[in-house]
């Protein structure tokens, strides 16, 4: 069978911005849901795997992504830290939902005797979308750990109390 080796594009110059801020958020995380940087930790070794999810990627090629984790962490932390990585995933937001990066959902659970209006659950939620990786024109509350979405319906039934919010977590199909 033939061997066909590819080298990606060296330069990783024009995306000096991405990996600036990158290294920037692995140093002190900033205050907004974006970027989400999960690190999955496997011991022995460690070996890491690491997802980013941003809306920065949305101009950056698929194939750049992974090369830009893997220099912003050597930059943040170290080679050998950066070493560890066995795998580095890039996603914006909206492709972090469609892959199923984003299981978590919290859905309002109004009952027919809620005497909290709908308009107050939809304000609620409009509210909470602003603090979840999908951003403000999100139309479902997703996250990437149960225990955020946990969170996120604790936020909810204080801002809103009597209101009944339900966690779940989204189904996989055969062909994922």
């Amino acid at each position: 069978m033939p061997r066909h080796i590819t080298e990606s594009p060296g330069a990783l110059g024009r995306y000096d911005s991405q990996i600036k801020a990158l290294v920037r958020e692995l140093k002190s995380a900033g205050e907004g849901p974006q970027p989400l940087i999960l690190e999955n930790v496997v011991q022995p070794g460690p070996v890491r795997y690491v997802t980013v999810i941003w809306d920065r990627w949305k101009d950056v090629p698929e194939d750049v992504r992974p090369q830009i984790v893997l220099v912003a962490y050597e930059r943040a932390e170290s080679k050998g830290y950066a070493d560890t990585i066995m795998t580095a995933e890039a996603a914006t937001a909206a492709e972090a939902l469609s892959l199923g990066l984003l299981p978590y959902g919290v859905a309002p659970a109004r009952r027919s005797d809620d005497p909290i209006g709908v308009e107050e659950y939809r304000g609620a939620f409009a509210e909470e979308t602003k603090r979840t990786v999908l951003g403000s024109k999100a139309k479902e509350l997703r996250y990437a750990r149960r225990e955020d979405a946990e969170a996120a319906q604790v936020r909810l039934t204080g801002r809103l109390p009597g209101s009944h919010w339900t966690v779940f977590k989204q189904a996989e199909t055969p062909d994922s």
